[in-house]
């Protein structure tokens, strides 16, 4: 108990005297926070929503002024700059757009709790999920890290998921998010009242003793934002994330692509790319990084998968709401990895669930290597050119973008 009036209500009681105190000058520090730039700016790819990106925000699952918008979410396979990237090809030829959205780390609960900030504008919005076997094993198995979390998920995004109704469909979604707060809340230095709310929410559903424990917290917290929301008045209603959509149509476009010229194409490419290995690796990438070595994968069975979990999750998020999802799963590159066979039944848990719950999907997941697909990969696990244009095709092809 010491501890707990130490850590949380002394903290919060002070926050509450110098909100008080200072609230002569806060406005214009806040004002003074808010990112003036036009709202307007548009973007094809942004690693996440720090710093100038931040303006973005309110562009998440939106759909274009005269065309729908696709997003594309994933982790460092979307930071290569490829010029076959979705975002960069698609959107440079058909009317229809896509947004890049990641870098690594972006896993499978960072992206569910943006789209669960945002939920209501989740039914009927056309996103591709990028699925990096790499989450699911070693280290990343157990999901997404509190750093990486932040940096995708604002104050804002936090704030939507607590307006969320108690009572509402959404309420285990919100829950959930709650519980996994709760496994990396005390590695986040400083959170903010939004967080902490959440956290604590999670926290007091524990038993009837946590309720009565923490329901006093709680309400300081709630009374510290109000107190911050009328200090900052009308510099925040800018920055406001409206959280409703109303979806353009995709309408097919009579754009051609000789996909099967560009897949050879850009095979060979990547081939003669790797003159100095026969991993289909590129060459520079091949010498500087693996030259021969092989390595195993550490498995982590699905019953200790946290990044499992938080894909179930996720999934079910999507079917809830309606979303037009799609998945990519990439593959690692069978040379390299000596015992991919023992993750397969992870891959298959990951295909039974989109097959059970109709969602679209493109399996690059190959273990032998005289079937694999060469050239498909660049490196060791992010794709070619040859492997984006057949991400491309897919893409094209589920969302009817051509005639």
């Amino acid at each position: 108990m010491k501890n707990f009036l130490f850590f949380h209500v002394i903290p919060l009681l002070l926050a509450i005297f110098l909100l008080f105190s200072m609230s002569s000058k806060m406005n214009i520090f806040l004002a003074s926070d808010v990112n003036t730039a036009q709202e307007e700016q548009n973007f094809r790819y942004i690693p996440n929503f720090l710093k100038d990106n931040k303006i973005f925000e309110n562009q998440f699952l939106m759909s274009g002024n005269d065309a729908e918008t696709i997003f594309l979410l994933g982790s460092s396979e979307l930071t290569s700059g490829e010029e076959a990237l979705p975002f960069n090809f698609i959107s440079n030829y058909y009317t229809t757009k896509i947004k890049g959205i990641g870098h690594d780390g972006n896993q499978c609960f960072s992206i569910y709790s943006q789209l669960l900030a945002n939920e209501n504008r989740l039914e009927n919005a056309p996103i591709v999920i990028v699925l990096s076997p790499i989450w699911f094993v070693s280290k990343f198995s157990k999901g997404t890290t509190s750093s990486l979390f932040l940096e995708f998920n604002s104050s804002k995004f936090i704030e939507n998921i607590l307006n969320i109704n108690n009572n509402s469909e959404l309420t285990p979604f919100k829950k959930y998010e709650a519980k996994r707060i709760g496994d990396f809340y005390t590695e986040i230095l400083n959170p903010d009242n939004n967080l902490k709310r959440l956290f604590l929410e999670g926290q007091s559903s524990k038993s009837i003793g946590h309720k009565l424990v923490y329901y006093p917290v709680i309400k300081i917290t709630e009374f510290c934002n109000i107190l911050k929301q009328k200090l900052i008045g009308s510099c925040n209603n800018k920055n406001s994330i409206d959280i409703s959509v109303i979806r353009n149509p995709i309408i097919p476009e009579s754009v051609y692509i000789s996909w099967d010229s560009l897949l050879f194409i850009s095979q060979q490419e990547q081939i003669n790319l790797s003159s100095n290995n026969s991993w289909y690796i590129d060459s520079g990438y091949y010498n500087q990084y693996i030259r021969g070595k092989m390595r195993r994968l550490s498995i982590v069975n699905e019953k200790n998968n946290r990044e499992l979990e938080d894909f179930y999750m996720l999934i079910k998020l999507l079917r809830a709401k309606n979303a037009k999802a799609s998945f990519i799963i990439i593959p690692l590159n069978p040379y390299h990895y000596t015992n991919l066979e023992e993750f397969t039944p992870i891959i298959n848990v990951l295909e039974t669930e989109l097959k059970n719950n109709q969602f679209p999907y493109l399996n690059f997941w190959n273990t032998d290597t005289a079937t694999y697909d060469k050239g498909v990969l660049a490196d060791i696990m992010h794709l070619s050119k040859y492997g984006w244009y057949q991400v491309n095709k897919f893409i094209v092809e589920t969302y009817h973008l051509a005639q």
